[in-house]
């Protein structure tokens, strides 16, 4: 009954998958999963983040249900540019954790930089959502007083729940949602409670409170599976993820048509897929 769009999962660059991604990819359509793929380049070389990318293109082209992502573009020059932008991912993140040459990442204290600003121009003007996963304060205003498209964050948790310096402020949720864009809840146990482990409650809680503050049109599902070690207790997949978190929102009262907006089709709209 219940479908799903995660924003950002990490299994094209994990070394689990290295040589049975369809078969992961596979197992995810027969769950009616969709997929972020995402290209995490931050410990790659600029040759060889544009090769990984370019073979993650050629993977999710083969597959109705992944789509193609980028985090971190630090290997860009301004023709590589032009090529990324060619390859249509379905969204790029600038930067990582930590300050490049075209943002400041959320555990430094860099602005986005002219280049940076060259660089999201020409992605917007070819039709390429910038995720602002990964960006600090100062970045993030300085993304959203330039940016022509509806914000994203594809993976965070609430800032007013659990400190976190990759979650989001209410004020930045608050502009996100104003903007028609979409924020997605990763299952990470640092950005849920603060410490290595945490339980499905952790993660309904900050739910709950920004589907109560904000409404539930503007959330949806980022794991960053493949990209965590510290998930939830009990969840080590897609099946079990679905099965304790609906189990739990249904206790709390949601329909089964708001779950399936914050499970699937929020993200599938703003997507237009």
């Amino acid at each position: 009954m219940y479908k799903i769009f995660d924003l950002h999962n990490d299994y094209l660059v994990s070394k689990k998958f290295e040589r049975s991604k369809q078969n992961y990819i596979s197992k995810c359509e027969r769950l009616d999963v969709s997929v972020g793929s995402a290209v995490w380049t931050t410990e790659m070389t600029p040759e060889i983040a544009l090769e990984r990318i370019k073979q993650g293109k050629r993977f999710t082209d083969s597959n109705s249900n992944a789509y193609l992502a980028i985090e971190d573009l630090h290997f860009l020059s301004k023709q590589s540019t032009y090529e990324v932008a060619n390859m249509q991912p379905l969204y790029t993140g600038l930067t990582w954790n930590y300050n490049n040459s075209l943002a400041g990442g959320a555990l430094d204290n860099g602005d986005l930089t002219e280049f940076g600003k060259h660089v999201v121009r020409n992605l917007e003007t070819s039709g390429i959502i910038i995720d602002t996963a990964h960006l600090n304060e100062k970045s993030f205003m300085s993304l959203a007083n330039i940016t022509t498209k509806p914000m994203l964050c594809t993976h965070t948790a609430s800032y007013s729940i659990n400190p976190h310096a990759r979650n989001l402020k209410d004020y930045q949720i608050k502009m996100i949602v104003d903007s028609g864009g979409i924020v997605g809840l990763a299952l990470v146990s640092d950005f849920l409670n603060g410490r290595r482990s945490c339980n499905i409650l952790d993660y309904v809680k900050h739910i709950d409170y920004l589907v109560n503050k904000f409404g539930i049109e503007h959330f949806a599902i980022g794991t960053d599976f493949n990209g965590t070690k510290h998930l939830p207790f009990g969840i080590t997949d897609y099946k079990s993820f679905k099965s304790l978190l609906i189990t739990n929102l249904l206790g709390l009262g949601y329909k089964p048509a708001d779950i399936n907006k914050l499970l699937y089709k929020n993200a599938a709209q703003f997507f237009n897929i």
